[in-house]
């Protein structure tokens, strides 16, 4: 048997979990001094009841290589072949954590690849392991075609506003002033690994996100066609509504799948962020 897994910032469905019989382990966000799991017992409302409460921002944090290595160790006692893919080395130590728990297990069953992505950019990843598997391929075949296809993960998001990634730290509080001043919404884009603002809009967040799809469909002409993630923090269903809408209106995609972000990504977008994720054909 050949048991995928991820963790909790793969931001895919319950219903796509449990269908495609994916193991999770939730990442940790931290409220003041109490831990909590992502998605077992703590959700996104309770991220911004928090900052509205305490203007401060809840942290994150890796899972633990002993973690892994538990985590691991179940999924390997049945002679399972098991592959592991989760958020990006480059963004989180929770993947060098859980390398070193498959060096420390010392186990030829166990396969982790590094996604170079974050939320349903890992989960294109995850679904098509799964695809794989159900084709046939084996535990090392699979992790082999994750390796190639990290290459061809298209992950980005439009922010509507800059007060999360001011309070943690990631903009100054000039470009967090002038960007709410003038409207402007940075476009985020996964590269090689990075978090990168590779674009920028003017205007209402609703009207803006017709633009950026634009722009990100128009960019690839090998755009693999069978899923397109619309993945958001908490944003109008109106405006998702009509993001989905458009998204499906360019009839290049087989399935356009809503998703709500979790814990981990809204501590540092905040609400009103959303981005369409899809992998490319190689």
């Amino acid at each position: 048997m050949i048991k995928i897994c991820s963790d909790s910032c793969c931001d895919l469905t319950a219903q796509q979990i449990k269908d495609n019989d994916i193991c999770i382990i939730p990442l940790i966000v931290t409220l003041g001094d109490e831990e909590y799991f992502d998605g077992e017992t703590i959700k996104p409302d309770d991220i911004y009841e928090y900052v509205k409460k305490t203007k401060q921002l809840p942290k994150t944090a890796a899972r633990s290589t002993e973690d892994f290595k538990e985590f691991f160790g179940k999924l390997l006692e049945d002679g399972s072949e098991v592959i592991y893919t989760g958020i990006g080395s480059q963004l989180s130590s929770t993947f060098d954590n859980a390398r070193r728990a498959k060096e420390e297990l010392g186990c030829d069953k166990l396969y982790v690849v590094d996604s170079k992505s974050l939320s349903t950019g890992i989960g294109l990843l995850v679904l098509n392991a799964c695809k794989l598997r159900a084709q046939g391929l084996s535990a090392k075949q699979i992790a082999a075609q994750m390796e190639v296809q990290t290459q061809y993960d298209q992950a980005s998001f439009v922010v509507d506003k800059l007060d999360y990634l001011y309070k943690g730290g990631r903009c100054s509080a000039m470009a967090r002033f002038g960007a709410n001043l003038l409207k402007i919404k940075p476009r985020l884009e996964l590269v090689k690994g990075k978090i990168e603002n590779t674009g920028k809009y003017m205007g209402q967040f609703k009207v803006v996100l017709k633009k950026y799809v634009d722009d990100m469909l128009n960019k690839y002409s090998n755009i693999k066609k069978d899923i397109c993630f619309v993945t958001h923090t908490k944003t109008d269903d109106e405006i998702v509504q009509s993001v989905i809408d458009y998204v499906k209106s360019k009839n290049i995609f087989e399935q356009v799948v809503e998703t709500t972000a979790g814990a981990t990504i809204t501590c540092h977008c905040g609400e009103n962020t959303l981005g369409i994720l899809y992998l490319l054909k190689e």
